[in-house]
Protein backbone atom coordinates (compact mmCIF):
# COMPACT_ATOMS: atom_id res chain seq x y z
CA UNK A 1 0.00 0.00 0.00
CA UNK A 2 1.11 3.54 -1.10
CA UNK A 3 2.29 5.20 2.32
CA UNK A 4 0.38 8.74 0.91
CA UNK A 5 -2.88 6.18 1.05
CA UNK A 6 -2.13 5.85 4.49
CA UNK A 7 -3.76 8.21 6.65
CA UNK A 8 -1.23 9.84 9.47
CA UNK A 9 -2.22 11.76 12.34
CA UNK A 10 -0.11 14.44 14.08
CA UNK A 11 -1.33 16.26 18.02
CA UNK A 12 -0.33 19.44 19.18
CA UNK A 13 -0.90 21.81 22.04
CA UNK A 14 0.33 24.76 24.03
CA UNK A 15 -0.16 25.28 27.40
CA UNK A 16 -1.43 28.62 28.57
CA UNK A 17 -2.44 29.25 31.83
CA UNK A 18 -5.34 31.75 32.11
CA UNK A 19 -5.03 34.08 35.52
CA UNK A 20 -6.14 37.16 36.62
CA UNK A 21 -5.70 39.09 39.36
CA UNK A 22 -8.58 40.75 41.64
CA UNK A 23 -7.45 43.31 43.78
CA UNK A 24 -10.53 44.89 46.42
CA UNK A 25 -9.85 48.05 47.69
CA UNK A 26 -12.20 50.59 49.34
CA UNK A 27 -11.26 54.08 47.24
CA UNK A 28 -9.30 52.28 44.54
CA UNK A 29 -10.03 54.40 42.12
CA UNK A 30 -8.92 57.68 42.76
CA UNK A 31 -5.52 55.85 43.45
CA UNK A 32 -4.41 53.44 40.97
CA UNK A 33 -1.28 55.01 39.89
CA UNK A 34 -0.02 54.46 43.45
CA UNK A 35 -1.32 50.62 43.56
CA UNK A 36 0.89 49.64 40.88
CA UNK A 37 -2.00 49.02 38.62
CA UNK A 38 -0.37 50.56 35.32
CA UNK A 39 3.49 48.89 36.18
CA UNK A 40 3.39 45.98 33.88
CA UNK A 41 1.77 48.27 31.14
CA UNK A 42 4.02 50.03 28.18
CA UNK A 43 4.01 53.72 28.47
CA UNK A 44 4.63 54.03 24.63
CA UNK A 45 1.68 51.84 23.76
CA UNK A 46 -1.45 53.60 23.21
CA UNK A 47 -4.36 52.04 24.93
CA UNK A 48 -8.42 52.71 24.77
CA UNK A 49 -10.68 53.13 27.98
CA UNK A 50 -14.34 51.82 27.22
CA UNK A 51 -17.17 53.15 29.65
CA UNK A 52 -21.04 53.73 29.24
CA UNK A 53 -22.50 57.37 29.45
CA UNK A 54 -23.64 57.03 33.06
CA UNK A 55 -20.65 56.05 34.17
CA UNK A 56 -18.69 58.87 32.25
CA UNK A 57 -20.38 61.29 34.33
CA UNK A 58 -19.04 60.13 37.79
CA UNK A 59 -15.78 57.92 37.47
CA UNK A 60 -14.28 58.68 34.29
CA UNK A 61 -12.08 61.79 35.17
CA UNK A 62 -10.62 60.57 38.20
CA UNK A 63 -9.82 57.32 36.50
CA UNK A 64 -8.30 58.90 33.52
CA UNK A 65 -6.21 61.58 35.61
CA UNK A 66 -4.54 58.48 37.17
CA UNK A 67 -3.65 57.02 33.81
CA UNK A 68 -2.23 60.27 32.67
CA UNK A 69 -0.38 60.69 35.76
CA UNK A 70 1.41 57.33 35.40
CA UNK A 71 2.82 58.27 32.05
CA UNK A 72 0.60 56.42 29.66
CA UNK A 73 -1.48 57.41 26.45
CA UNK A 74 -5.24 56.51 27.04
CA UNK A 75 -8.15 57.65 24.32
CA UNK A 76 -11.99 57.11 25.44
CA UNK A 77 -15.36 55.57 23.53
CA UNK A 78 -18.33 55.97 25.20
CA UNK A 79 -21.18 53.55 24.98
CA UNK A 80 -25.02 53.73 25.97
CA UNK A 81 -25.39 52.63 29.11
CA UNK A 82 -27.64 49.34 27.86
CA UNK A 83 -27.39 46.14 26.80
CA UNK A 84 -27.95 46.93 23.12
CA UNK A 85 -23.80 47.75 23.44
CA UNK A 86 -22.79 44.55 23.73
CA UNK A 87 -23.44 44.25 19.79
CA UNK A 88 -21.13 43.55 16.58
CA UNK A 89 -22.60 47.31 16.07
CA UNK A 90 -20.18 48.77 19.21
CA UNK A 91 -17.83 45.87 19.04
CA UNK A 92 -17.00 47.10 15.35
CA UNK A 93 -16.70 50.61 15.95
CA UNK A 94 -14.25 49.56 18.67
CA UNK A 95 -12.17 47.66 16.61
CA UNK A 96 -12.21 50.78 13.83
CA UNK A 97 -11.45 53.40 17.18
CA UNK A 98 -8.41 50.92 18.58
CA UNK A 99 -6.73 50.84 15.18
CA UNK A 100 -6.61 54.35 13.63
CA UNK A 101 -5.24 55.34 17.18
CA UNK A 102 -2.67 52.88 16.43
CA UNK A 103 -2.64 50.00 18.41
CA UNK A 104 -0.26 47.76 18.55
CA UNK A 105 0.38 44.08 20.87
CA UNK A 106 1.15 46.09 24.00
CA UNK A 107 -1.93 48.03 23.83
CA UNK A 108 -4.32 47.54 27.02
CA UNK A 109 -7.78 47.88 26.91
CA UNK A 110 -9.26 49.51 30.20
CA UNK A 111 -13.40 48.98 31.03
CA UNK A 112 -14.46 51.13 33.31
CA UNK A 113 -18.56 50.36 33.62
CA UNK A 114 -20.93 47.34 34.58
CA UNK A 115 -20.81 44.00 32.77
CA UNK A 116 -22.00 45.21 29.31
CA UNK A 117 -19.11 47.11 29.52
CA UNK A 118 -16.85 44.68 31.27
CA UNK A 119 -18.13 42.22 28.67
CA UNK A 120 -17.49 44.31 25.25
CA UNK A 121 -14.28 45.18 26.04
CA UNK A 122 -13.09 42.26 27.53
CA UNK A 123 -14.35 40.56 23.77
CA UNK A 124 -12.27 43.38 22.13
CA UNK A 125 -8.87 42.43 24.21
CA UNK A 126 -9.50 38.91 23.45
CA UNK A 127 -9.84 39.63 19.62
CA UNK A 128 -7.63 42.56 18.47
CA UNK A 129 -4.11 40.94 17.28
CA UNK A 130 -5.56 37.91 19.04
CA UNK A 131 -4.63 39.11 22.01
CA UNK A 132 -3.99 42.48 23.77
CA UNK A 133 -4.15 43.71 27.58
CA UNK A 134 -7.14 44.17 29.45
CA UNK A 135 -7.92 46.03 32.63
CA UNK A 136 -11.27 45.98 34.54
CA UNK A 137 -12.46 48.08 36.56
CA UNK A 138 -15.93 47.25 37.58
CA UNK A 139 -18.64 50.08 38.62
CA UNK A 140 -21.66 47.70 39.09
CA UNK A 141 -22.49 45.53 41.95
CA UNK A 142 -23.44 42.81 39.16
CA UNK A 143 -20.16 42.94 37.56
CA UNK A 144 -18.16 43.44 41.05
CA UNK A 145 -19.18 40.02 42.15
CA UNK A 146 -19.64 38.71 38.64
CA UNK A 147 -19.40 39.72 35.36
CA UNK A 148 -16.39 41.08 35.75
CA UNK A 149 -14.72 37.69 38.14
CA UNK A 150 -14.32 35.91 35.05
CA UNK A 151 -12.23 34.62 31.96
CA UNK A 152 -15.85 34.96 30.08
CA UNK A 153 -16.25 37.92 27.33
CA UNK A 154 -18.73 38.23 24.96
CA UNK A 155 -21.21 39.91 23.19
CA UNK A 156 -24.90 39.22 21.93
CA UNK A 157 -26.86 38.31 18.70
CA UNK A 158 -30.50 38.40 17.61
CA UNK A 159 -31.23 34.88 18.94
CA UNK A 160 -29.82 35.28 22.35
CA UNK A 161 -27.24 36.23 24.82
CA UNK A 162 -23.51 35.96 24.97
CA UNK A 163 -23.61 33.63 22.12
CA UNK A 164 -19.77 35.40 20.41
CA UNK A 165 -17.89 35.19 22.58
CA UNK A 166 -14.35 33.88 24.36
CA UNK A 167 -12.24 32.78 27.27
CA UNK A 168 -9.55 35.54 28.24
CA UNK A 169 -8.12 36.85 31.29
CA UNK A 170 -7.95 40.44 32.37
CA UNK A 171 -4.46 40.97 33.65
CA UNK A 172 -6.19 43.00 36.99
CA UNK A 173 -9.83 43.66 38.20
CA UNK A 174 -9.50 46.51 40.62
CA UNK A 175 -13.00 46.85 42.48
CA UNK A 176 -14.10 49.53 44.36
CA UNK A 177 -16.76 49.11 46.59
CA UNK A 178 -17.46 52.64 47.41
CA UNK A 179 -18.37 53.36 43.87
CA UNK A 180 -21.69 51.42 44.63
CA UNK A 181 -22.69 54.60 46.91
CA UNK A 182 -24.20 55.89 43.45
CA UNK A 183 -26.35 52.50 42.14
CA UNK A 184 -29.58 52.85 42.02
CA UNK A 185 -31.43 50.13 44.34
CA UNK A 186 -32.81 48.48 41.64
CA UNK A 187 -29.19 47.94 40.08
CA UNK A 188 -28.09 46.92 43.86
CA UNK A 189 -31.05 44.56 44.09
CA UNK A 190 -29.96 43.38 40.43
CA UNK A 191 -26.49 42.63 41.22
CA UNK A 192 -27.87 40.74 44.40
CA UNK A 193 -29.22 38.43 42.83
CA UNK A 194 -25.56 36.77 41.09
CA UNK A 195 -24.37 37.01 45.10
CA UNK A 196 -27.41 35.02 46.05
CA UNK A 197 -27.15 32.54 44.16
CA UNK A 198 -23.80 31.70 45.14
CA UNK A 199 -25.01 31.85 48.62
CA UNK A 200 -27.85 29.33 47.48
CA UNK A 201 -25.47 27.20 45.78
CA UNK A 202 -22.34 27.22 48.30
CA UNK A 203 -22.87 29.02 51.81
CA UNK A 204 -26.22 29.02 54.00
CA UNK A 205 -24.31 31.24 56.23
CA UNK A 206 -23.77 34.01 53.42
CA UNK A 207 -27.46 33.10 52.63
CA UNK A 208 -28.49 33.75 56.05
CA UNK A 209 -26.44 37.12 56.24
CA UNK A 210 -28.34 38.43 53.10
CA UNK A 211 -31.29 38.01 54.76
CA UNK A 212 -31.06 39.23 57.68
CA UNK A 213 -29.91 42.30 56.38
CA UNK A 214 -32.61 42.75 53.77
CA UNK A 215 -33.63 46.24 55.28
CA UNK A 216 -30.31 47.75 54.91
CA UNK A 217 -29.38 46.76 51.19
CA UNK A 218 -26.99 49.78 50.37
CA UNK A 219 -25.45 50.31 53.87
CA UNK A 220 -21.87 50.44 52.66
CA UNK A 221 -20.21 48.10 54.49
CA UNK A 222 -23.02 45.16 54.00
CA UNK A 223 -22.39 45.72 50.32
CA UNK A 224 -18.50 45.59 50.93
CA UNK A 225 -18.89 42.01 52.79
CA UNK A 226 -21.12 41.17 49.61
CA UNK A 227 -19.01 41.89 47.42
CA UNK A 228 -15.78 40.41 49.03
CA UNK A 229 -17.48 37.06 50.04
CA UNK A 230 -19.04 36.70 46.76
CA UNK A 231 -15.67 37.19 45.09
CA UNK A 232 -14.37 34.34 47.87
CA UNK A 233 -16.86 31.75 46.32
CA UNK A 234 -16.66 32.26 42.86
CA UNK A 235 -13.27 32.29 42.80
CA UNK A 236 -14.11 28.35 43.94
CA UNK A 237 -15.15 27.22 41.28
CA UNK A 238 -12.80 29.64 38.96
CA UNK A 239 -9.80 28.36 39.99
CA UNK A 240 -9.62 24.33 38.49
CA UNK A 241 -11.05 23.16 34.64
CA UNK A 242 -12.80 24.85 32.90
CA UNK A 243 -15.36 22.32 31.36
CA UNK A 244 -15.75 20.97 35.20
CA UNK A 245 -19.41 20.04 35.12
CA UNK A 246 -19.63 20.82 38.58
CA UNK A 247 -18.64 24.53 38.30
CA UNK A 248 -20.07 25.52 35.53
CA UNK A 249 -23.62 24.42 36.06
CA UNK A 250 -23.24 26.23 39.50
CA UNK A 251 -21.87 29.58 37.76
CA UNK A 252 -24.75 29.19 35.68
CA UNK A 253 -27.71 27.99 38.03
CA UNK A 254 -30.71 29.77 36.87
CA UNK A 255 -29.65 31.25 33.90
CA UNK A 256 -30.81 28.95 30.92
CA UNK A 257 -34.34 30.38 31.89
CA UNK A 258 -33.01 34.01 33.19
CA UNK A 259 -31.12 34.43 30.00
CA UNK A 260 -34.65 33.73 27.90
CA UNK A 261 -36.39 36.13 30.14
CA UNK A 262 -34.00 38.77 29.78
CA UNK A 263 -33.35 38.50 25.96
CA UNK A 264 -37.11 38.45 25.06
CA UNK A 265 -37.66 41.26 27.72
CA UNK A 266 -35.73 43.75 25.59
CA UNK A 267 -33.87 45.34 28.39
CA UNK A 268 -37.09 45.96 30.58
CA UNK A 269 -36.03 42.81 32.69
CA UNK A 270 -32.37 43.16 34.19
CA UNK A 271 -30.14 40.37 34.14
CA UNK A 272 -30.04 39.94 37.88
CA UNK A 273 -33.70 40.26 38.07
CA UNK A 274 -34.28 38.05 35.07
CA UNK A 275 -31.57 35.36 37.12
CA UNK A 276 -33.70 35.46 40.42
CA UNK A 277 -36.64 34.45 38.19
CA UNK A 278 -34.39 31.72 36.75
CA UNK A 279 -33.19 30.58 40.28
CA UNK A 280 -37.02 30.27 41.13
CA UNK A 281 -38.01 28.45 38.11
CA UNK A 282 -35.17 26.04 38.26
CA UNK A 283 -36.16 25.43 42.43
CA UNK A 284 -39.73 23.91 40.69
CA UNK A 285 -37.84 21.92 37.86
CA UNK A 286 -36.06 20.06 40.71
CA UNK A 287 -38.96 19.79 42.99
CA UNK A 288 -40.85 17.76 40.02
CA UNK A 289 -37.72 15.76 39.45
CA UNK A 290 -37.91 14.71 42.74
CA UNK A 291 -34.48 15.99 43.60
CA UNK A 292 -35.60 18.95 46.08
CA UNK A 293 -38.27 19.67 48.30
CA UNK A 294 -41.44 21.91 48.77
CA UNK A 295 -39.10 23.67 51.82
CA UNK A 296 -36.13 24.66 48.98
CA UNK A 297 -38.52 25.90 46.22
CA UNK A 298 -40.36 28.62 49.08
CA UNK A 299 -36.73 29.03 50.53
CA UNK A 300 -35.65 30.75 46.58
CA UNK A 301 -39.26 32.57 46.42
CA UNK A 302 -38.86 33.95 50.45
CA UNK A 303 -35.03 35.28 49.54
CA UNK A 304 -35.73 36.77 46.54
CA UNK A 305 -39.41 38.60 47.63
CA UNK A 306 -37.00 39.60 50.68
CA UNK A 307 -34.67 41.71 48.66
CA UNK A 308 -36.80 43.09 46.25
CA UNK A 309 -36.39 41.14 43.14
CA UNK A 310 -38.86 39.59 41.09
CA UNK A 311 -39.72 35.79 41.02
CA UNK A 312 -42.09 34.74 38.77
CA UNK A 313 -42.23 34.84 34.43
CA UNK A 314 -43.93 37.38 33.12
CA UNK A 315 -47.03 36.31 31.32
CA UNK A 316 -46.22 38.50 28.31
CA UNK A 317 -43.52 35.73 27.22
CA UNK A 318 -45.42 33.11 25.90
CA UNK A 319 -44.08 29.24 26.80
CA UNK A 320 -43.38 28.56 22.78
CA UNK A 321 -40.62 31.98 22.82
CA UNK A 322 -39.39 30.98 26.11
CA UNK A 323 -38.53 27.78 24.88
CA UNK A 324 -37.34 29.30 21.45
CA UNK A 325 -34.96 31.30 23.22
CA UNK A 326 -33.46 28.72 25.52
CA UNK A 327 -32.95 26.51 22.75
CA UNK A 328 -30.00 28.73 22.26
CA UNK A 329 -28.36 28.02 25.48
CA UNK A 330 -25.13 26.88 24.37
CA UNK A 331 -25.40 23.84 26.58
CA UNK A 332 -28.83 23.00 24.62
CA UNK A 333 -28.74 19.30 23.66
CA UNK A 334 -30.65 16.90 21.49
CA UNK A 335 -34.13 19.15 22.38
CA UNK A 336 -32.93 19.06 25.94
CA UNK A 337 -32.46 22.44 28.30
CA UNK A 338 -29.32 22.25 30.42
CA UNK A 339 -28.95 23.09 34.01
CA UNK A 340 -27.87 22.82 37.39
CA UNK A 341 -29.97 22.04 39.96
CA UNK A 342 -30.34 22.62 43.87
CA UNK A 343 -30.76 19.56 46.00
CA UNK A 344 -31.49 22.31 49.55
CA UNK A 345 -29.63 24.97 50.34
CA UNK A 346 -25.73 24.91 50.14
CA UNK A 347 -26.08 21.45 47.87
CA UNK A 348 -26.09 21.16 44.16
CA UNK A 349 -28.19 18.12 43.16
CA UNK A 350 -26.44 15.33 41.33
CA UNK A 351 -27.13 13.16 38.26
CA UNK A 352 -27.26 9.51 38.37
CA UNK A 353 -23.97 9.13 36.99
CA UNK A 354 -22.37 11.78 39.30
CA UNK A 355 -22.23 14.74 37.47
CA UNK A 356 -24.47 17.64 37.87
CA UNK A 357 -25.81 19.03 34.65
CA UNK A 358 -28.96 17.72 34.15
CA UNK A 359 -31.57 17.70 30.83
CA UNK A 360 -34.65 19.06 30.92
CA UNK A 361 -37.46 17.34 28.67
CA UNK A 362 -39.46 20.74 27.40
CA UNK A 363 -42.28 19.49 29.10
CA UNK A 364 -40.69 19.33 32.49
CA UNK A 365 -39.71 23.11 31.78
CA UNK A 366 -43.08 24.41 30.38
CA UNK A 367 -44.50 22.86 34.11
CA UNK A 368 -41.90 24.07 35.57
CA UNK A 369 -43.06 27.85 34.25
CA UNK A 370 -46.61 27.29 35.21
CA UNK A 371 -46.27 26.41 38.55
CA UNK A 372 -43.58 29.53 38.89
CA UNK A 373 -46.67 31.49 37.94
CA UNK A 374 -49.43 30.07 39.71
CA UNK A 375 -47.08 30.98 43.10
CA UNK A 376 -46.46 34.54 41.88
CA UNK A 377 -50.50 34.88 41.51
CA UNK A 378 -50.55 33.50 45.15
CA UNK A 379 -47.87 35.94 45.76
CA UNK A 380 -49.90 38.69 44.22
CA UNK A 381 -53.22 37.91 46.45
CA UNK A 382 -51.72 38.15 49.77
CA UNK A 383 -50.14 41.04 49.02
CA UNK A 384 -53.56 43.01 47.88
Amino acid sequence: MSEHTVPRTFNFHADRKLESEVIVKKDALRHLDTMGIFDHIRKESKHLLVTDKNVEKLYLRRVLECIERSGRSVRTLVVPASEGSKSFKWYSQLVEKALDYGFDKYSVIFSLGGGVVNNLAGFLASTLYRGIGLVHFPTSLLSQVDAAIDFKQAINYDHGKNLIGSYYPASKIVVDPLVLRTLDVRLIRDGLAEAIKHAICQDTKFLDYICSNSEHLVDPDFLSEVVTKSIELKLEVMSGDLDSDYDETLKQYGHAIGHAVEHLSEGEVYHGEAISIGMCVSAEVALLLGLSDEETVAMHYDVFSRVGLPTTVPEAFSLSDLWEKIRYDKHFLSGKAYMGLVRTAGVMAPTNNGNFGHYIEQSVIFEAIERNRRQGQRDALRVS
